[in-house]
């Protein structure tokens, strides 16, 4: 009887530590998700897109690449090149943005964002 009692008292516990749920958040926003932020309306500013796509990368062949990709999820590494992107572009964002990537298991190797860039203008 006592050895039931002590069975039925692990599975039971048991039970409970693996009921435990993990919760994952993100690392915040990327310049594709950032609500834009004009006190004007909406009315007074076009976007205006390039003609001329450009592509930018961040490789682990380079010390500043390999530096900036340690740890980083795929997730990250995407989130990264965009923001990274847009900022030599000096454009608002980049339309429509399409990646490759170059993965060791997962471990982000290389990371490439194309898109066209665009940037806001006054109507007048």
């Amino acid at each position: 009887m006592k050895k039931y009692l002590i069975l039925t008292a692990t599975a039971i516990a048991a039970l409970f530590l693996s009921s435990c749920r993990t919760s994952y958040t993100g690392d915040g926003t990327s310049a594709a998700e950032i609500v834009d932020s004009y006190t004007g309306s909406v009315n007074d500013v076009n976007l205006e897109i390039a003609t001329e796509p450009i592509t930018y990368s961040i490789d682990i062949s380079t010390e500043e690449g390999r530096a900036k990709l340690h740890g980083l999820s795929y997730a990250k590494a995407r989130s990264l090149c965009l923001r990274e992107a847009v900022m030599s572009a000096r454009c608002a964002k980049l339309v429509n943005p399409q990646y490759t990537k170059l993965m060791k298991g997962r471990r982000v190797l290389r990371i490439t964002v194309y898109g066209f860039p665009a940037v806001y203008k006054n109507k007048n």
